[in-house]
């Protein structure tokens, strides 16, 4: 992944600058600390302006509605103190200028403002994406005083310039660099000729070039063995002369500037979006999965301990047997036993052989017996209720350990939500579910669905499919559902999408990488689901086997 620089924000401007002078405010939302979205109507459109000051993925763009929902954004029902003053001043405002100071990652915007007196004065709304000192700040541009910031930075964090409501705004201090523009080859020829690392030496001597711009214009045929040539594409570059927005296959890089053998995506703007949105999307993604994993491997660690207790329990069947045994060969010897006796040797009549048997001393032989009677029952009552215990345990276990294969099996934020409403703490479940999404593909005229978690498992069975469809699980093991919907209900299904089904199953299963595994198949009406074991639980009869 790489940074958004001050050259790609100098292309997004001018792309975008034609919208944005003379667009209004129409709401602004701070779905977090490090989010803000500004809903601008211009140019007879609307448009949501986002900004995030994350450290890990500062920008900027006007964002699309599926790039809104690939970043899982939520907006608070209480609004934020900075989002409240934003509203204060911004709400209704009008962009009278937008301005990038030279070779920063700095954009202004200017506002003018009419306080409860009429009276006019122009506010400037500073966006600096400056990776980890990235932050939003209000201030009035005729003062320089700030009004608010995103966030507050003291001298404790910053010695050379503090931000906060009151205190005088200034820009961030300059590095001392040249503009490529305005040397001449002689001068970057010898930078060049001194330095070991070359692409070091332009990066740290001239504005607005970074790697991936030079990298991107050596892959273009441009060397270091011909400085002259390389010398006058960068001055091309940095004045924007070609501006082709770019993201590589895998989203490891972007460039404004177009690079051989890479599709374009048509705007800055695109590019900006579909990029970030992307990471911000595996993030949230990678994290939910670890939230959720972490509450499941608890649930399974404790039902594990609760099933290695209740195991114990069912162990103690036979001593609680032998009490039995005890008891009774004390009854078959009742004459034989003096009173007061600590102990007495008798004939285990099951094994042929004398067995010495404890006796309470202040108890009569009768006594003794029913003694060894009562713990004999106390155990084997215990041995009957960790039975029926360890039943529900393991039911718990199965579900917990197939949730967890959904949670590693999951690919979008919309799958993991799903789970996440099953699993959750109650307190931590959206308030409204998100649509169910299933995955279907069509093989020789059959539509094929999928489900790779509970809910999805459960809508297909519910909702998608018919009683003479054909259902496919993993034999004995957590995978998805698979149904093969009929056109008609007496259709014949041809065998190789039979295969194609049950491949499915094992594709989505535990043990999608093993060797062959058995799948099985029957008609939906066969499959029934079991309340009492959870979401999408079953219970099937009639079916048939196919390894795969």
């Amino acid at each position: 992944m790489i940074n958004i620089d001050s050259l790609t924000m100098k292309a997004f401007l001018e792309e975008n600058s034609g919208f944005l002078i003379g667009a209004r405010v129409q709401k602004i939302q701070q779905p977090n600390r490090r989010e803000l979205i500004f809903q601008l109507r211009g140019l007879k459109e609307t448009r949501k302006f986002y900004v995030n000051i994350n450290p890990s993925f500062y920008h900027i763009c006007f964002m699309s509605k599926g790039n809104e929902a690939a970043r899982a954004i939520e907006i608070p029902k209480q609004a934020a103190m900075f989002c409240m003053l934003l509203r204060k001043y911004l709400d209704g405002a009008k962009i009278v200028d937008v301005v990038q100071p030279k070779h920063e990652r700095i954009i202004e915007f200017y506002f003018d403002y009419y306080d409860v007196l009429n009276e006019n004065s122009k506010l400037c709304l500073a966006i600096e994406l400056m990776g980890k000192h990235s932050n939003v700040i209000l201030y009035n541009a005729d003062t320089n005083v700030i009004i608010g910031c995103a966030h507050n930075v003291g001298a404790e964090k910053s010695k050379e310039r503090e931000l906060a409501g009151l205190l005088p705004y200034i820009y961030p201090p300059k590095k001392r660099k040249k503009s490529i523009n305005k040397i001449d080859f002689e001068v970057f020829n010898l930078i060049l000729s001194a330095a070991e690392n070359k692409i070091d030496a332009i990066i740290n001597s001239f504005y607005d070039i970074t790697k991936p711009i030079i990298e991107s214009v050596l892959k273009n045929g441009f060397s270091f063995e011909n400085p002259q040539e390389l010398f006058i594409e960068l001055q091309k570059t940095v004045e924007l002369y070609y501006v082709e927005p770019s993201i590589s296959e895998d989203f490891s890089c972007f460039s404004i500037y177009p690079v051989a053998g890479v599709n374009s995506v048509g705007t800055v703007n695109n590019m900006l979006d579909d990029y970030f949105s992307f990471y911000q999307a595996q993030t949230i993604i990678r994290n939910l999965k670890q939230r959720l994993l972490t509450i499941l491997n608890n649930n399974l660690k404790k039902l594990n301990r609760l099933k290695s207790k209740q195991q114990y329990q069912l162990d103690q069947i036979d001593k609680a047997n032998y009490y039995k045994k005890i008891a009774d060969i004390i009854m078959a010897n009742l004459y034989r036993i003096k009173s007061f006796e600590k102990s007495v040797t008798l004939l285990d009549y099951e094994i042929g052989e004398n067995v010495e048997i404890d006796l309470d001393t202040t108890l009569s032989a009768s006594d003794n017996a029913n003694r060894y009677y009562k713990l004999y029952k106390k155990m084997k009552s215990a041995y009957e209720h960790s039975v029926e215990m360890i039943k529900e345990t393991q039911t718990q276990i199965d579900y917990y350990s197939e949730q967890k294969f959904y949670v590693e099996l999951a690919s979008s934020i919309n799958e993991l939500n799903d789970i996440a409403q099953e699993i959750l703490p109650a307190e931590n479940k959206k308030s409204k579910e998100s649509e169910i999404k299933v995955e279907s593909r069509e093989f020789a005229g059959f539509k094929v669905y999928v489900g790779k978690n509970s809910k999805q498992n459960d809508y297909i069975l519910s909702k998608l499919s018919s009683p003479e469809d054909l259902w496919f699980h993993s034999l004995n093991m957590a995978g998805a559902h698979v149904v093969i919907k009929k056109n008609a209900p007496k259709e014949s299904v041809p065998n190789d999408v039979l295969l194609v089904a049950a491949q499915l199953a094992k594709k989505y299963s535990v043990q999608k990488s093993g060797a062959k595994i058995p799948v099985i198949y029957t008609k939906r009406k066969y499959v029934k689901k079991s309340n009492s074991k959870g979401l999408a639980f079953v219970t099937y009869k009639n079916e048939s086997e196919i390894y795969c």
